[in-house]
């Protein structure tokens, strides 16, 4: 039975049996058609390579899915698939570079390369966990039996907490993005938030006291359960939740589990042929049960895990809401150029009118400057035309005294003319010659 966003756990085994047969012929018959193909003569052992991420180490990582990439080969004519495992600090730059064809990575890391380098997913794993098959998986929150003081998510804070890696999506992100939607900061809430480094370290640091609450993705609980590490009955569930008969307590929004996704660069023929191949894969493959799945299923929608970055502001959202010069100028780009070139001619209109404002203001100041001294010298005028008239009157008084005088002059020459001849005519008179010859 097979637990997923869209599982229906009352489905009769029967039926699912049948329906599984059916899709495993099918994909057999569309890969003998893909076979007969007269093209794939000439893509002879061509090879692939299927980037992996390695969460624990390059051999475990080889062990699990080496014989996926054998089945692949042996199904798919004319191709050669290697698995080449990369690091949490590799698999991002094997992708930029194309160095590999396929790509299988976690949920939160996909959407990443969905993002940023076009990858586009193909299947979904069907992950085998206690025998069951999971197309999903969650974060379960839980504390000590015995910390009665914990009953909800409220009452997390002021606690220690300890989670698995703060990249992971079922052992950190999912009960993040729950307890923000509950009011709960967990970097400032919590009296202490450490990160264990593996699903077994935080299970055993809260059965210890070493931490009061901790958060591990769905089923690790049972797991340990069952491999007699823990007991359950000494832990619970805080903010238990269900999901369609989801076998395993939960606490946090369900996600899908790892999809393949091919690389941008990759043909989609090829694509196909590698989608059809694993579709076809039954559980009792050797290359299922070296990768501990039930197979793989259609690629499930990764938009709650869009959702879930995008909401917390992480891996290729934690720019997310902020608003650079840069994505403006992307987004409003026309805007932005009628805005400059608007902005450029106002700039070059001010520039005009500041040189016409300086041009006036100069013609202002040689005006009054002119004006100023035109009434200088109209000042001088004046004070000239009061001197010249002065003058003029002192002038016209000195003609009339010099008038007076010629007239005083004239009255006395004739005066003194008449006495002369007075004076003659007397010595005349008394015989006697003129004593005045011109008179």
């Amino acid at each position: 039975m097979q637990y997923g966003l869209d599982a229906k756990p009352d489905t009769p085994p029967q039926i699912a049996r049948i329906a599984s047969a059916g899709v495993r012929i099918l994909a057999a018959f569309l890969l003998a058609l893909a076979a007969g193909n007269p093209s794939s003569a000439q893509d002879a052992r061509n090879p692939v390579k299927i980037g992996v991420l390695a969460k624990r180490s390059p051999e475990r990582c080889l062990e699990k899915w080496g014989p996926t990439a054998e089945y692949l080969t042996r199904v798919i004519p004319g191709h050669l698939f290697t698995i080449v495992p990369l690091g949490f600090d590799e698999y991002e730059g094997a992708v930029a570079r194309e160095e590999v064809d396929f790509i299988l990575v976690g949920s939160s890391y996909y959407v990443g390369l969905e993002l940023n380098y076009g990858v586009n997913r193909l299947v979904t794993l069907k992950n085998l966990r206690l025998g069951k098959p999971c197309i999903i998986l969650a974060g379960v929150i839980f504390r000590r039996a015995d910390c009665s003081d914990i009953a909800h998510l409220s009452d997390l804070k002021g606690k220690t907490f300890m989670a698995v890696d703060d990249a992971s999506l079922g052992g950190w992100m999912a009960a993040w993005r729950t307890m923000k939607g509950h009011g709960i900061d967990p970097h400032h809430d919590f009296a202490d938030l450490q990160f264990g480094g593996s699903l077994d370290a935080v299970v055993y640091a809260v059965r210890d006291g070493k931490a009061d609450a901790g958060t591990v993705r769905t089923d690790t609980l049972e797991r340990m359960a069952m491999e007699d590490k823990i007991r359950l009955e000494d832990f619970r569930v805080v903010h238990k939740r269900d999901q369609n008969g989801f076998p395993f307590q939960a606490s946090t929004h369900f996600y899908p589990e790892w999809p393949l996704a091919k690389v941008k660069h990759t043909s989609d023929g090829l694509a196909k042929k590698v989608t059809i191949a694993l579709l076809g894969m039954s559980t009792d493959d050797a290359a299922a049960k070296a990768a501990r799945c039930a197979g793989w299923t259609i690629p499930l929608n990764y938009q709650s895990v869009h959702e879930c970055l995008k909401e917390l502001r992480v891996g290729p959202y934690k720019d997310y809401g902020k608003i650079t010069l840069a994505d403006t100028v992307r987004q409003y780009w026309p805007w932005v150029t009628t805005a400059v070139v608007l902005l450029a001619g106002m700039a070059v209109t001010l520039a005009s009118a500041l040189r016409l404002l300086r041009q006036r203001k100069r013609a202002e100041e040689t005006l009054r400057k002119a004006k100023e001294t035109a009434e200088a010298g109209k000042q001088d005028l004046k004070a000239v035309n009061i001197e010249l008239e002065k003058t003029v009157e002192a002038a016209e008084r000195a003609k009339a005294d010099m008038e007076r005088m010629n007239a005083m002059m004239m009255g006395r020459e004739e005066r003194v003319l008449e006495m002369k001849q007075e004076v003659n005519t007397l010595l005349a008179e008394l015989g006697m010659a003129n004593k005045y010859q011109h008179v």
